[in-house]
């Protein structure tokens, strides 16, 4: 089993670090692979540079052996989850897909996303109060795994306002960021 993780990583935060943590020991995975998003994907607006990203969740998993860093998405267009794990499939074998489990409502939207679901099994991350809907679940024919985890630490509220948050960062990450001067110009 090799897990993926993708995310903008904007900045890492403690929360992403324990995520990791518990991956790990609840499915003892032979890698996993996280993939920071690229600077073109669509969604996003307030990305700061892919290199800082990826420099952020190096520091961060730096002494994880099991943890490799991905740069696949570090492109001129972003091609979607499909792609990335068709990639990553030349290289490991029986790899799962690690979503939040609030993004499945919108997974119709995404890029072949059929082709995703057909192909690829899912580890679903959940809130103690989110609820499944499990008719879509079925309807979308999902492969799937779920695994419970309880945070209300947001990269988007580090980035509003970085100095009232610091403590949700791991420390290497803290100080690359203070460092690079990075998330001092971010205005809600």
């Amino acid at each position: 089993m090799v897990l993926v993780y993708g995310g903008s990583f904007n900045p890492p935060t403690i929360a992403h670090e324990a995520i990791i943590h518990k991956l790990h020991e609840e499915f003892k995975p032979k890698k996993i692979l996280i993939v920071p998003t690229g600077n073109y994907f669509s969604w996003k607006t307030d990305l700061i540079d892919f290199e800082h990203r990826f420099k952020m969740v190096e520091l961060m998993t730096q002494n994880l052996d099991y943890v490799e860093i991905i740069r696949l998405e570090n492109t001129k267009a972003f091609l979607g989850s499909y792609h990335t794990l068709n990639e990553l499939s030349k290289r490991y074998d029986d790899l799962y897909f690690v979503v939040g489990a609030d993004h499945i409502k919108t997974l119709d939207q995404w890029k072949d996303y059929k082709k995703l679901i057909e192909n690829y099994k899912f580890i679903l991350l959940t809130r103690n109060n989110y609820t499944f809907d499990d008719d879509l679940l079925s309807k979308l024919g999902l492969k799937y795994e779920k695994m419970m985890f309880q945070s209300d630490i947001s990269s988007s509220e580090i980035r509003k306002n970085l100095n009232q948050n610091l403590d949700k960062l791991n420390l290497n990450v803290k100080t690359y960021i203070l460092e690079n001067k990075l998330y001092e110009e971010v205005k809600v």
